[in-house]
């Protein structure tokens, strides 16, 4: 089976553990352990939203959106339009409906599709890709398409290699779930973002994952000055 086909498998059958990280409902227990071993995915969820304002009148393609979340918390803080993609077509379902109970349905919209087999007839001025390069067997053409698709920013998460998390986690996926992940040094993430003719980029490290950041056009020119 190959790689995008075993990524969609899983993410079809585990789709309700992968949102429950954001479920304000959780027991102490389950926080503790999100404390533990999420405490990345919290802070790129907060970092998307801070560097994504000011809000009003932005467009946003959400790359590998899963559940929505983080276009539905855009859509709350007022953009004017988040288009998510998936290919695992539960979290697309589960996307939808939570626009819906959260009344930006009007502002979100949320499909099933391949980005790299897309067409996108004009770019968006943030681009991003939050827990999604874990499963990319090719950055590199995959990030470039990310930033020939952006106006204003791309923003990837990539995660750390090395530590003992990182191999629970790749023993975990890979032989117990059938489904392959990638890990990446600072390097990597650099020589990345370099092949895929970024410019202008940062990375900073959010505990268990880097943070790229691609500049372009006037956000590449406020950043150097």
């Amino acid at each position: 089976m190959e790689t995008s086909k075993k990524v969609e498998t899983h993410f079809n059958r585990e789709f309700r553990e992968f949102d429950s990280f954001y479920n304000e409902k959780k027991g102490i227990f389950s926080k503790i352990i999100d404390g533990l071993f999420r405490r990345s995915m919290q802070m790129r969820f907060e970092k998307v939203i801070a560097d994504t304002a000011p809000y009003e009148n932005k467009t946003v393609l959400d790359v590998g959106c899963g559940t929505g979340r983080f276009s539905i918390a855009l859509a709350l803080k007022g953009i004017k339009k988040a288009l998510g993609i998936d290919f695992a077509e539960n979290m697309i379902d589960e996307a939808n409906h939570l626009a819906q109970q959260f009344n930006v349905s009007h502002i979100c919209q949320f499909v099933k599709a391949d980005f790299m087999q897309m067409t996108v007839k004009e770019p968006f001025d943030h681009v991003f890709a939050m827990g999604v390069m874990d499963y990319i067997e090719d950055p590199v053409p995959f990030v470039k398409k990310m930033v020939e698709v952006a106006d204003k920013s791309v923003m990837i998460s990539f995660p750390v290699s090395g530590g003992i998390i990182q191999r629970l986690r790749k023993f975990k996926f890979e032989k117990i779930q059938k489904c392959p992940v990638f890990f990446y040094s600072r390097n990597d993430v650099e020589q990345i973002a370099q092949q895929a003719g970024a410019q202008h980029f940062t990375i900073d490290q959010l505990a268990k994952d880097y943070f790229l950041t691609i500049f372009l056009a006037t956000e590449a020119t406020e950043c150097t000055e």
